[in-house]
Parts: C-alpha cells; structure tokens; sequence
C-alpha cells in the first residue's frame, strides 16, 4: 500500500532552503497547499486569499506572484522561507492570470472585471525587484483572460468579450503591437515555447486557435469542442485539449495547420467516458496524462499511438495533472477527496498494478483543483 501523509499544518510553514515544489491550488480553501517535490512530503499551506488562479516565479526561483481570482488581490510568495512577503489589493476584479516578462522584471496581471480607477477590466502592470512590487500602468483593453509571454518578450492577452488575441510590448509603455481575431470566447492560453506555438481556445466557439508567436501571425483554426488546457507532444507534431463538457480529448495535427486546413486539422477524437481538461505531457513525448471531471481516475495514455497506458484512481474528480521536470512522477489533485496523489512514471509505463508512490491529504474541504510545479522552469 502506498504511504498516506497529512498535511495538519494550516499556518504558513518553517523555513527552508531552495528545492522543488508542488503548490496546490484551493477551490474552495484559501491559499495554498506548499508539498516538497523531491521527498513527496507535505509542509503546509501558504496564503491568506481565495481562489488561486496563476503563479509567475521570477528567474532565480525565489519570488512567486499568486493572483486570487475571489479576493481581487495578488501575494508575493517567498518559495525559500515558504512565507507571504507582502500583498497588494485593488488589482481589478477576478484576476485570473499572471505572466512576467523575460528578465522578470515586469508582471503582467489579466482581470475579468474593472481595473480600480477604469471602467473597464484589463492589464495591471507591476515593476518587480523580489518581494517589492510597484504599479507601474493599467491597461483597460478588455475583459482579459489568458496570458502568455513569448521568446521575444511579447505578451499575449486573450479578450474573452471581443473574441481577439493581443500582442502587447512586454516593456515600456506596454502598447498594444497587433490584433488577431479568434473564434468566439477566447479563454485560456496554452504557449508552447521551443517552437514558438500558441493555442487559443475559444471556449464559445467549440475552436482552438494556433498562432506563431515568432513570426506574429495566425496559422489557423481547428475544431475542438469545450477546449480548456492544451499541450504539444515533444518530439512530434501533435496538439491536445481537453473537452471540459464532452467526452475525451481532441487532438490536433499542427503540421495540416500550418497547410492551412484548419478542418482538417483534427487528427483524432479520444474517448474517456469523462469531461477533461489541462492535460499534459512528460517532456521526452512519451507519456500523455488526462484528468476526469466525471470520474475517479486520471487516465495515462501513449501520445502516439493513443493507447491507453493506465488508469489510475486517485480519488473523485483528479483535475489537472502535472508531471515533474524530469518526467518521474505525475502529481495529480483530486478536487472531491481533498488530497494529491503522486504516481511513478515508470510504473505505468511498465503496467504495474499499483503506480502510486503516495497520497497527500490537504486541508477538509479545500478541495484541490490544480498544481504549480516550481521545477518546471517557465511554464510553472
């Protein structure tokens, strides 16, 4: 049987060094369950807000920035201490994502409703140096969504309302570069950086836009029914989304985007008998995990071929499962039995019955509905 841990501690944890760590997101808890990544051990929760909906951590790997979508404000974490080194409220109503720049010195705030002082929702701009943060602009363009941040130090802001994507100056004085009409309700930004590829999806629209950052352009539009997450298979030319009202998953052939047939672009329909959403991929391309909103267990999958590898029960509704840099363990939240299960690679590669390395119990009623892994360089 695999070890059970219980994470009783609900003040903010001791003091530790640097290292890896998982920081589970509360759907109904506040703050954040903190876990050690390399030992799979609980050490506490950590913040004070509700409804945590990004994390940006600066180069160096000690500062985090953590928009709470409930609270309207935004915490700067010490990721060394495990403390919340200051707060700012007033960032705008319902915050929902947070991107830095390169260098990390400016930190892009999205919100869905008004920017203080504005009559319209937007971007706030903050100057960052460690745990000092300063608003340095506001950039009322929009109900803003998803954000991501390219090579170049462009930033790319999804406007739910007005079914556009920009792309905004990542310096001083911010402007707004170009626009790029989607499909209907842009949502969230799925970035994939080593080929320069950005996925749109279009949540009122059953559409995922691909765009190519490097060269500023839109490659196409595909269908995909309720798309929420995407990621792109290493090594081959492969897009996934989750389908968060159907069934499965969709996945994409970028190669037939990049022709121009967009329609054609669906490569397959996966069906898992569950809604799914945010997938991801072990970094070597080989393994493929999914979560389940209707179902207690996270299905692994080989992205090649489609089959499926395992699937594990972690609990009721495992929801947004992350890999680890190296690949060697998933981390998965299951949102209806407050706790996170860590599960070995290379068992379910090799098919054994039970994969489980542990279970992670987090605050009753927290409800754990996603995961932040610091050992994942950019895309955290």
């Amino acid at each position: 049987m695999p070890e059970r841990h219980s994470d009783a501690m609900t003040t903010t944890p001791a003091r530790r060094g640097p290292g890896p760590l998982a920081l589970v997101k509360h759907l109904r808890g506040t703050g954040l369950t903190v876990i050690d990544a390399a030992a799979h051990e609980p050490l506490g929760r950590i913040g004070d807000g509700r409804q945590p909906h990004a994390l940006a951590v600066r180069p160096g790997g000690r500062w985090a920035y953590v928009p709470y979508m409930a609270s309207n404000a935004l915490e700067i974490v010490d990721l060394w201490t495990l403390s919340v080194a200051g707060r700012v409220d007033e960032v705008g109503t319902a915050p929902v994502g947070a991107v830095l720049s390169r260098t990390g010195r400016y930190l892009f705030i999205s919100t869905y409703g008004d920017l203080p002082g504005n009559d319209r929702p937007g971007l706030a701009v903050f100057r960052t140096a460690g745990e000092r943060v300063e608003l340095i602009a506001r950039r009322p363009v929009g109900k803003a969504a998803g954000l991501a941040v390219d090579a170049g130090n462009d930033v790319w802001v999804a406007l739910r309302d007005d079914d556009e994507l920009l792309r905004i100056d990542g310096t001083p004085p911010f402007d707004v570069l170009d626009r790029f009409a989607v499909g209907a309700g842009p949502q969230d930004l799925a970035s994939e950086s080593s080929r320069g590829l950005l996925g749109v999806n279009n949540a009122d629209g059953d559409s995922v836009t691909v765009v190519d950052t490097r060269a500023a352009t839109v490659l196409g539009t595909v269908p995909a029914p309720n798309p929420r997450g995407g990621t792109a298979v290493p090594g081959s030319d492969r897009w996934v989304v989750g389908d968060t009202a159907g069934d499965g998953l969709t996945v994409i052939d970028l190669e037939a985007v990049r022709r121009g047939d967009g329609e054609g672009a669906v490569a397959d329909r996966v069906s898992l008998g569950t809604p799914t959403a945010f997938p991801d991929v072990t970094p070597d391309g080989a393994v493929l995990a999914v979560d389940a909103y209707d179902d207690d267990r996270v299905t692994f999958l080989d992205p090649s071929s489609l089959d499926v590898l395992e699937r594990v029960e972690t609990g009721a509704t495992p929801r947004h499962p992350r890999f680890s840099a190296d690949g060697g363990v998933c981390y998965v939240p299951s949102v209806d039995a407050d706790a996170v299960t860590v599960i070995d690679v290379d068992d379910v590669r090799a098919d054994e019955p039970d994969p489980i390395v542990t279970s992670i119990d987090v605050p009753e009623g927290a409800a754990p509905a996603g995961c932040f892994r610091t050992d994942r360089g950019r895309d955290t």
